[in-house]
């Protein structure tokens, strides 16, 4: 019985000390910033990366009008310098930007 109960606290004792060491893995999140910005018929968003975990990237914008939804891929730019834009331009509807994601290259 003392043998199991010693074995039982060793275990807590190594589950509790080497939890941190798993959880704790330091990577940095991207940082980048966008901004929307209005066309003649719909509408663009830039979006610019100070360090991602490539240094190229590119903005995806989801575009929508009335019914219709579709993607439009933006330019390829580089961290740090140069911002990625993409733009949702429409004939008989105006779309607008529904949401987008960064595409790591």
């Amino acid at each position: 019985m003392r043998r199991l109960m010693v074995s039982g606290v060793a275990m807590l004792f190594s589950v509790v000390a080497f939890a941190g060491t798993a959880v704790a893995s330091p990577v940095k999140p991207p940082r980048c910033d966008h901004h929307f910005y209005g066309l003649g018929n719909g509408e663009g968003i830039a979006v610019l990366c100070d360090y991602g975990p490539s240094d190229r990237f590119r903005v995806i914008a989801y575009c929508e009008a009335g019914l219709s939804s579709w993607n439009e891929y933006g330019t390829i730019a580089y961290t740090g310098f140069e911002s990625s834009d993409a733009q949702c331009r429409g004939l008989l509807a105006t779309p607008h930007v529904a949401g987008f994601r960064i595409d790591w290259l």
